[in-house]
C-alpha cells in the first residue's frame, strides 16, 4: 500500500475545487479530478473513496481558516465596528481569491439539496451567535437597533460580499469594462458594503 504524499494531497485537494466550482456536484466525475490533478483514478480512491468525501475536504479547507480567523477576530478586545469591517475584508478575500464560490454555493443550494448536509457537517459556524452576544452588550448600550441579529448580520455580509462575483459577467458587460476596472469597482464595493452594514446596525 503506497505511503500518504501530502504534495499529492494537495494537488488532488486544488484540482477538485476547481473542477467543483466549474462542473457542480452532480456534473463533477472522480475521473476528471483525476485527470486535472494528474493522477490515476485508482490513485485519487486511494486518498478519497468517494466524491462525498472528496467535498467534505474541500468545503472543510475552504472554510475553517475564515472562520478560525474569524472567530479570533469575535475575541480580541475591539469595537463592534472594527470586527464588522474585518468581518467584511475577511469574506471578501475569501472570494476575491475563489471566485468561483459563491456560484458554486448557489448552485449546490439550488441543484443538490441534499448536499447541504455535507456542507455543515464539514464546517462549524458558531460565527451568528458569536455575534449575537456582542450585539446584546451593544444593544444595552443604546448603540445597536434592537431588531439586529447575528443570523440575519452574517446572512447580510454574505450576500452584500457576493453579488459582484455571481454577477461580474453582467456587471463588466453591462458598463464595457475592462478586467482593471472590474477589480477596482469590486474594491469600491467593499467600501460601500462596510459603510451599508455599519448605518444598518445604528440605532
Amino acid at each position: 500500500m503506497p505511503k500518504i504524499d501530502h504534495d499529492t494531497k494537495e494537488r488532488i485537494l486544488a484540482a477538485a475545487e476547481k473542477v467543483f466550482h466549474a462542473n457542480g456536484f452532480k456534473g463533477t466525475r472522480t475521473t476528471l479530478i483525476a485527470d486535472q490533478a494528474g493522477i490515476s483514478r485508482t490513485m485519487l480512491h486511494y486518498y478519497y473513496s468517494t466524491k462525498e468525501e472528496l467535498f467534505q475536504e474541500v468545503m472543510r479547507q475552504t472554510l475553517s481558516a475564515v472562520f478560525m480567523h474569524m472567530s479570533q477576530l469575535m475575541t480580541e478586545n475591539t469595537t463592534l465596528a472594527n470586527l464588522l469591517t474585518h468581518l467584511i475584508d475577511t469574506v471578501s478575500d475569501l472570494f476575491e481569491a475563489k471566485p468561483g464560490l459563491p456560484s458554486f454555493v448557489v448552485n449546490i443550494l439550488n441543484e443538490t439539496p441534499d448536499v447541504v448536509t455535507l456542507m455543515t457537517s464539514s464546517t462549524q459556524d458558531n460565527l451568528p451567535a458569536q455575534l449575537e452576544a456582542l450585539l446584546a452588550q451593544e444593544k444595552v448600550k443604546g448603540t445597536v437597533a434592537p431588531h439586529i441579529s447575528g443570523e440575519n448580520l452574517m446572512m447580510d455580509i454574505y450576500s452584500l460580499c457576493s453579488i459582484p462575483y455571481l454577477g461580474a459577467a453582467y456587471i463588466k458587460a453591462k458598463e464595457n469594462r475592462t478586467d482593471e476596472q472590474l477589480k477596482a469597482f469590486v474594491a469600491q464595493r467593499r467600501e460601500h458594503v462596510k459603510a451599508m452594514i455599519l448605518k444598518t446596525i445604528q440605532v
